[in-house]
């Protein structure tokens, strides 16, 4: 009996011996992961773009981005820069293009106009909605007789029709976004930029014939989609007066 007991005891030793892996052996075993676990998706992760303050304000009153509704019109949102009679970035990161989405449709209907005058062409936006108190800075910059002052901003005591998100300010430009010669820059302060005087400047050898084709053909093409012009500004048109705006929309303060 001992002995077959010893036979046993000699037989399991041995065979733990022989299948005992060696230290360096279980190092180098990797384990598959694959058929324990999913495979990690390669794709990366995208980040959703942070959206301020006053664009969920925007959003919340009905206002549309304008890109939403037709992602061929170029943006340019001059206030989200330094370039502006300011000199100084106003909006932060905000650099969209909001309107009231009956404007924004109208928007739309000019760029479809001005394609099929010259589908090489686009409308390029400088400014759409713009909260009051910004337009109050803008107010309180200019140094001049209120009598001037409201030929280029308006009261902001009165509110805009830039606060209500029914008027836009823009001008036409290559589908790579180089904007065509109006004679001056956006927010030009001065007669130069006056449509109505535009015949006057032109003899004057102040503007070219060149530079008053562009600005009718941008004229046109937002008549024909049911805004107007101001006479001081040949980049701003509205889409109603002042008063309907306030009847149809809420300000943006």
């Amino acid at each position: 009996m001992r002995f077959y007991i010893f036979i046993y005891f000699f037989l399991f030793v041995f065979s733990c011996k022989q299948f005992k892996p060696k230290t360096e052996e279980v190092k180098n075993v990797k384990p598959r992961l694959d058929s324990l676990f999913f495979e990690p998706s390669k794709k990366p992760i995208e980040k959703k773009p942070l959206i301020s303050k006053l664009e969920l304000n925007l959003i919340e009153k009905g206002l549309v981005n304008v890109q939403d509704l037709d992602s061929s019109i170029l943006i340019d949102i001059k206030y989200s820069t330094t370039d502006n009679f300011m000199q100084e970035d106003m909006y932060g990161n905000f650099n969209k293009a909001y309107l009231q989405k009956n404007v924004a449709e109208k928007v739309v209907k000019a760029q479809q106009f001005l394609k099929e005058i010259n589908p090489e062409l686009s409308l390029l936006i400088y400014d759409a909605v713009r909260p009051r108190h910004i337009q109050q800075k803008m107010w309180n910059a200019l140094d001049m007789p209120i009598s001037e002052k409201i030929k280029f901003v308006s009261n902001p005591k009165n509110g805009s029709l830039h606060n209500f998100g029914a008027a836009v300010d823009l001008t036409l430009a290559s589908l790579t976004g180089e904007a065509l010669d109006m004679g001056t820059a956006f927010d030009y302060i001065g007669e130069l930029a006056y449509p109505t005087l535009e015949m006057q400047n032109l003899k004057a050898g102040l503007l070219t014939k060149q530079q008053i084709e562009n600005r009718k053909l941008l004229r046109k093409v937002m008549y024909q989609a049911g805004f107007f012009n101001i006479q001081t500004e040949w980049w701003h048109f509205n889409s109603c007066y002042r008063k309907e705006a306030r009847e149809l929309y809420d300000i943006v303060e």
